[in-house]
């Protein structure tokens, strides 16, 4: 059921200076009541069998036996000493895995052994890759799966470069790996696609994301394709006012609101609703609203209808990012979210897993896209023991807050350069230093850039999250 409201409600969007104004009448509604914790879901990942121990991603496909799979992101596979903890000496790191949910148990599957395991979506030479959303057609598990890859600019630390979409192909049941193919309708390799795929209708739609650069700032904006039957067919771009293309060239995007890399788009009662974590502002979860699965998906200043229906705290160490729904689970006629949870503090992983683990919550959709007050979540109130966990500590001389976007630079003995690159190797920014000081970063739409401090005493280079 739809709440009405009767409030002034004034709220600050993404474009500096613009303003919002919604007025509506009947009592103010909190998202609190569209927004219910899912701790059973979090419980059920504490018992993964074959070595799955945290991860990011968190995505989600049903299958048509009943089953659910989960595609993750980098991977913790290994021996655990507690529920949330890992032996370092016996655990590794690979680039992406899986987890398949049945009725009683959850299994993880990569390549590889337990005592030494590879990505579930294997390498490809120089190049490893994140999974992105999947489809399962007869027998076929098809994963889409963003490409990275390692290249040599004689530039240590800096050698990864965010490439475009492909798919890998699975045989299902089994899991056994066919190969991995590149998407021949996808010649812009600028585009990434694959971040949500649904079926409404007569088609199936394939959510995608390419980035558009404004005023000295760049972010994704959000493309769509279509087929009808299989995604290895030839695909249809959408080009604007309901006409369709086979040349990617021709997409156009759906709307001027800045995308995160990881959403869902849900249908309820003829009405579609974006559901997404801020690309920037972390820890604000949206609900966009369209009358179309063509949109448009607008920021509110341009029109469109967005709602702020959850802010989490901020918290020294951890950040939260790319929110996903799983919509084949329901409870009380809500449906499941998560949103990833990071830290900065990469070695506090072993110690508590829950710092590299997702959020799971219940999510009313029509309550949340009418919630004038936005709920407020926490990271770890509900998990009592996760604040005693945590072990915050500095590492080298760059530390980075999420909360703030920004580089603190500490114990600096001499004049140094600080430089930024992007994913691709782009720098991004370069600056002098002299001593301790806080330096803010551009805004990027990758998922890491890498930032380098060099001078007379030495050098030190990190790979820095952006979300």
């Amino acid at each position: 059921m739809k709440h009405t409201h009767f409030t002034l409600h004034r709220f600050y969007l993404i474009s500096p200076g613009a303003v919002a104004i919604t007025i509506a009448f009947g009592p103010a509604i909190s998202a609190q009541y569209a927004l219910t914790l899912a701790q059973e879901r979090f419980d059920k990942f504490n018992q993964v069998e074959n070595g799955w121990c945290a991860s990011d991603a968190t995505i989600s496909l049903p299958l048509p036996d009943g089953k659910t799979l989960w595609l993750f992101g980098d991977s913790f596979i290994g021996e655990k000493t507690g529920t949330f903890s890992i032996n370092p000496s016996r655990s590794h790191m690979i680039n992406n895995s899986v987890v398949l949910e049945d009725a009683s148990s959850l299994t993880a599957y990569y390549q590889g052994t337990l005592a030494n395991p590879s990505s579930f979506i294997p390498a490809d030479g120089n190049a490893f890759f994140w999974p992105e959303h999947a489809v399962i057609e007869n027998d076929t598990l098809k994963v889409f799966a963003v490409r990275v890859t390692y290249f040599n600019n004689n530039n240590p630390g800096f050698n990864f470069k965010v490439g475009t979409t492909c798919i890998a192909y699975y045989k299902y049941p089994g899991l056994a790996y066919i190969t991995t193919k590149k998407i021949p309708s996808l010649t812009d390799t600028t585009m990434r696609f694959g971040a949500c795929i649904i079926r409404s209708g007569e088609y199936t739609y394939i959510f995608g994301v390419k980035d558009t650069t404004s005023s000295g700032m760049t972010w994704p904006l959000l493309y769509m394709a279509r087929v009808r039957q299989s995604v290895d067919e030839p695909w249809e771009f959408y080009t604007g006012s309901d006409t369709w293309s086979g040349d990617c060239r021709n997409a156009r995007p759906l709307g001027d609101r800045p995308m995160s890399e990881s959403f869902y788009v849900y249908e309820k009662n003829g009405t579609f609703y974006l559901i997404m974590h801020e690309i920037w502002l972390v820890g604000k979860l949206y609900i966009l609203e369209a009358d179309k699965i063509t949109g448009p998906w607008n920021r509110a200043s341009s029109g469109g209808k967005e709602t702020l229906f959850a802010v989490i705290k901020p918290y020294p160490n951890l950040f939260s990012y790319n929110l996903f729904a799983h919509p084949q689970f329901t409870n009380d006629g809500k449906i499941l979210i998560s949103f990833n949870v990071n830290t900065s503090d990469f070695f506090s992983i072993y110690n508590d897993t829950r710092n590299y683990r997702a959020r799971f919550y219940w999510l009313d959709v029509e309550n949340a896209a009418s919630a004038v007050i936005p709920d407020t979540l926490s990271l770890h109130d509900v998990y009592p023991s996760l604040a005693d966990n945590i072990q915050v500590k500095e590492q080298g001389r760059i530390s980075y807050s999420p909360f703030t976007h920004s580089l603190h630079i500490t114990d600096v003995p001499s004049p140094s350069v600080l430089s930024v690159y992007s994913s691709d190797g782009r720098k991004l920014m370069q600056v002098y230093i002299s001593g301790d000081t806080f330096v803010p970063v551009p805004m990027s739409p990758s998922r890491f850039f890498i930032v380098r401090l060099e001078g007379k005493w030495g050098s030190e280079t990190r790979k820095i999250i952006s979300y």
